[in-house]
C-alpha cells in the first residue's frame, strides 16, 4: 500500500487561496487532486500519483510555442515544462524559437512561472511555494470545475478567474535540501553535494535525499537522521540541465511520508568540446533538392510500392557523412535505405493504402553527429 503523504512545503489537501483576477497567475494548485487521479485512471494513464498536483488554464497552454520557429524571432531563454500524458517529464531551457530536440511531438510545452512554482497561503497562514518538478501532475482547465489532460488547441468553455498569488517571500522548511556544491566529473557528468538538516525529525523515521532528472529518472540516497546535518554526493547527473531535489521523511510507525521539494536546480555546464561539422546544414537545406515519388502502384497484396528519386548530394564523403532515405509511416514505422549520393531511384514497398507516409533524406554529419533533414512531399492515403 502506498504510504500517506504530507507535503511539508505544499500541503495539497489543506490550504487557502484568495481568489481574485490575475493576469500572471496561469499556473495554479489543483484543489481536487482526487478527481484528477480518477479522471486519469479512466483515461488509462499509468502515472497518476504525484507529490503535488497543478492546473493551468487554456490561455497558458495555447500561448506557449509548441515547436521551433512559431514565434517571430529568438527570445530570452526561459524554463519550459514538457508535459507528457499530464506529467511533467522534463524541464528544459528554451527560447521558444530555436530547434530543440527535447520538444517531444507527443508532449505539451508550457512555459514555467516566474518562481518555478506557485505561491499560496497554507493552513498555518504562511506563504509557501509549491515547486513544479519532474513528476508533477498537470491538468488543463477549460472551465473553473472542469479539468482535462493538457492538449494544444483546447477552447475555454467558461471564463476562468485565476487566483492571485500572495505577495511576499515564501517560507522554506528547515528540512529542505540545500545544494552546497557542484563539480564536473572526468566523464563530463555532474557530482552534486546536498545537505539536509535533521531538525525536529520524528522518532522512528527514515530520511533520504532524492534527485530527479529528465524522464523522471530518480536517484535516492538514505541518510542518518540522528546527526544534526547529513551530507551526500549524488553522482553522474546530466550537465547543463534542470534537476529536482527532494527530502523524503518517512515515519515508520505511522507510515506517513513527508516530501519537501525545492525549485529545480540547474546543473553546471560541462566544457564539452563539440566537434566541428564537416557539412553546412543551412547550405544543404538550401541547395539539395527534395526527394520525390516518380511512381506509385499497388502490388498483388493490395499494398503500395513507391519509386522515389533521391537527390544528388554534393561533396558526399562516406567517411564524413552518412546519408539515407527514410519513409516513415504510422506509429513511427520506418523504412531506411542508405544512399550513395549520386541521385539514385529507390523502390520502397509494402506501404499501406490507408496511411500517410513522410518522405525525407537524412544527412548525418559523422564529425558532429548532427542530422539534417531534406523533406519531400508526403505519400498521402490511397
Amino acid at each position: 500500500m502506498r504510504p500517506a503523504k504530507s507535503i511539508a512545503i505544499t500541503s495539497i489537501l489543506a490550504y487557502s487561496i484568495i481568489f481574485a483576477p490575475s493576469a500572471d497567475a496561469r499556473w495554479m494548485l489543483d484543489d481536487r487532486p482526487e478527481m484528477t487521479v480518477s479522471r486519469m485512471s479512466s483515461e488509462e494513464l499509468l502515472h497518476t500519483r504525484s507529490d503535488i498536483y497543478f492546473t493551468v488554464d487554456v490561455a497558458q497552454v495555447n500561448s506557449t510555442p509548441q515547436s521551433a520557429g512559431q514565434t517571430a524571432g529568438p527570445a530570452a531563454i526561459e524554463k519550459y515544462a514538457v508535459v507528457l500524458d499530464g506529467v511533467v517529464d522534463k524541464i528544459i531551457n528554451w527560447d521558444g524559437f530555436s530547434e530543440n530536440e527535447d520538444l517531444n511531438p507527443d508532449a505539451v510545452i508550457i512555459i514555467m512561472p516566474e518562481n518555478d512554482g506557485v505561491k499560496f497561503v497554507n493552513e498555518h497562514g504562511d506563504i509557501v511555494l509549491a515547486p513544479i518538478y519532474q513528476g508533477s501532475i498537470v491538468s488543463e482547465l477549460i472551465a473553473p470545475n472542469e479539468k482535462v489532460t493538457p492538449e494544444v488547441g483546447l477552447v475555454q468553455v467558461v471564463e476562468i478567474v485565476a487566483p492571485a498569488e500572495p505577495v511576499g517571500q515564501p517560507v522554506v522548511s528547515v528540512n529542505a535540501p540545500v545544494v552546497v556544491a557542484q563539480e564536473v566529473a572526468p566523464n563530463n557528468s555532474i557530482n552534486m553535494t546536498i545537505e539536509v538538516k535533521n531538525t525536529d525529525i520524528p522518532a522512528n523515521s527514515t530520511v533520504s535525499i532524492q534527485v530527479v532528472t529528465d524522464g523522471r529518472s530518480t536517484t535516492s540516497i538514505g541518510v542518518d537522521p540522528t546527526v544534526p546535518v547529513s551530507q551526500v554526493v549524488v553522482r553522474d547527473l546530466p550537465q547543463n540541465e534542470n534537476v529536482t531535489v527532494k527530502t523524503i521523511i518517512t515515519n515508520t510507525d505511522t507510515n506517513k511520508e513527508t516530501v519537501i521539494i525545492i525549485p529545480v536546480v540547474a546543473t553546471l555546464p560541462a566544457p564539452i568540446v563539440i566537434p566541428e561539422s564537416d557539412r553546412n546544414a543551412e547550405v544543404d537545406k538550401a541547395t539539395i533538392a527534395k526527394p520525390y515519388v516518380t511512381s506509385l502502384v499497388f502490388d498483388a497484396s493490395g499494398h503500395r510500392v513507391a519509386e522515389i528519386k533521391t537527390p544528388v548530394i554534393p561533396n558526399y564523403d562516406t567517411t564524413k557523412t552518412n546519408a539515407s532515405l527514410m519513409v516513415v509511416g504510422p506509429g513511427g514505422s520506418t523504412t531506411s535505405i542508405g544512399l550513395f549520393g549520386n541521385g539514385e531511384t529507390l523502390t520502397v514497398g509494402t506501404l499501406g493504402p490507408d496511411f500517410t507516409y513522410t518522405v525525407k533524406i537524412v544527412l548525418r554529419d559523422l564529425g558532429s553527429g548532427r542530422e539534417t533533414f531534406i523533406f519531400g512531399d508526403p505519400i498521402p492515403k490511397g
